[in-house]
């Protein structure tokens, strides 16, 4: 999985004669429009009113203008790979929807716009994690759907949200307690969270703790019965077990040739 950001403006101001008109980018682009302006989209010219919000997809054209007085927007622009990032947000690609963007949309994009410019850093998960967020901002605030789309969208913040939480610290988790997270069944949550992650909880549970193990292994002097320990496991014998099913080597090995 991955997401990469390529460009990022919080609340910029354009002038009454701005008209951009490119055959398009190799990314996707979302903007929000604060005020309305007039896009082309397939040929159809549209004015939109307050709040309009496009995604532009990769390759196709890009042509919007100012009406009277200028205009407002935030845009960020994006490619990602392998993570329905999009597909399964059921926001609408290269058409005008609408929505009253909350606090946390537009503090994302102000972050994402900030640590584009703190090229000290490599701000990449943060500003991922933060696309994601205004994404499923978008998807909450939407005010061009039903309300059972809007529960649909909440029920997939809460699983990105609750994956978040256990990559922080895989060890710490069971399918039962994520499932218990969710007042669901391990049953039917496991089979939610699959048809959203195309993974089971159990599997992307033990991919994140393998993870954090090999991560441990590179970067911190402690000993792998300490990291069998922090990964949740009782015994250290079952850790190196798992760890040399995923990387096909043992944990002492794996150290060696990445220090």
């Amino acid at each position: 999985m991955s997401i990469k950001i390529w460009g990022a403006f919080n609340d910029r101001t354009e002038h009454e004669s701005f008209h951009i008109n490119i055959p398009g980018e190799p990314c996707y682009m979302l903007v929000h429009f604060h005020d309305p302006v007039e896009l082309l989209l397939n040929g159809d010219s549209i004015i939109t009113k307050p709040h309009a919000c496009v995604i532009f997809p990769p390759d196709r054209p890009v042509d919007y203008k100012s009406l009277q007085g200028g205009f407002t927007n935030d845009y960020v622009k994006f490619t990602y790979d392998d993570e329905g990032l999009l597909e399964k947000s059921g926001l609408p690609i290269y058409k005008v929807f609408y929505a009253e963007p909350s606090r946390k949309f537009v503090e994302s994009i102000s972050r994402i716009t900030w640590w584009l410019t703190d090229v000290m850093i490599d701000h990449s998960r943060e500003m991922a994690d933060a696309l994601r967020c205004a994404i499923d901002e978008l998807c909450l605030v939407r005010v061009d759907i039903s309300p059972k789309a809007k529960r649909d969208n909440l029920t997939v913040q809460r699983l990105r949200q609750i994956r978040s939480e256990v990559s922080s610290a895989p060890g710490e988790w069971s399918v039962e307690r994520m499932a218990e997270a969710f007042y669901m069944t391990r049953s039917h949550f496991s089979v939610l969270y699959k048809n959203h992650f195309g993974v089971s909880p159990r599997e992307d549970i033990q991919k994140m703790t393998m993870e954090m193990a090999a991560s441990l292994l590179k970067e911190s002097r402690m000993s792998v019965e300490e990291i069998s320990k922090k990964c949740g496991y009782s015994s250290s014998e079952n850790f190196i077990r798992s760890f040399k099913k995923i990387f096909g080597t043992t944990p002492l090995r794996y150290r060696n040739q990445h220090t």
